[in-house]
């Protein structure tokens, strides 16, 4: 306290952290000088010291690359030399959705690891097994149900709208 021309710090509010003190007593702060005077002061964007394909913790947008995609590759490997200013996500779907919404291709969520579908992927064979309810039209006045596609002559839900009850 003497340093700083205080006799204590009676009736100061303290923190825990450098960081913690600054975002509650100098957030009003545009220069940022306060985050500036820390031993080692955050940056806008993470620092990037993977090396490897696929092992950053973020997924980034990667345009002049064909159609474009999301990766969390190391910035090298795609011309870059940081994510500095480049908006990162947490998950590629997420980064596919805030970067690429507009790809009628589905290029980029093609790219994950394992891509969404446009149908969920149907493995149960008995009667009100699986986990989604679809309608079924011409037998009668139709009706929804949980059944095995083929229990009702169809190969696959492809196309068809499901949904996660039988009242929806």
């Amino acid at each position: 306290p003497a340093d700083h021309g205080l006799s204590s710090l009676d009736g100061i509010v303290t923190s825990a952290t450098n960081a913690e003190c600054c975002t509650k007593h100098f957030s009003w702060q545009k220069s940022g000088f306060c985050f500036s005077q820390m031993a080692n002061p955050p940056t806008q964007a993470p620092t990037v010291t993977a090396t490897e394909a696929g092992t950053l913790t973020v997924f980034y947008p990667v345009y002049g690359e064909g159609e474009g995609f999301c990766t969390n590759d190391p910035p090298a490997d795609h011309g870059l030399s940081s994510l500095n200013g480049i908006s990162t996500s947490a998950t590629h779907a997420e980064c596919c959705n805030k970067h690429f919404s507009w790809q009628k291709s589905g290029f980029c969520f093609s790219q994950m690891a394992n891509p969404p579908t446009q149908a969920p992927t149907v493995t149960a064979t008995e009667a009100g097994t699986m986990t989604v309810f679809y309608p079924v039209y011409g037998e009668g006045e139709g009706f929804c149900t949980n059944d095995p596609p083929a229990d009702h002559g169809l190969s696959s839900l492809d196309g068809i709208v499901t949904s996660a009850t039988n009242a929806e």
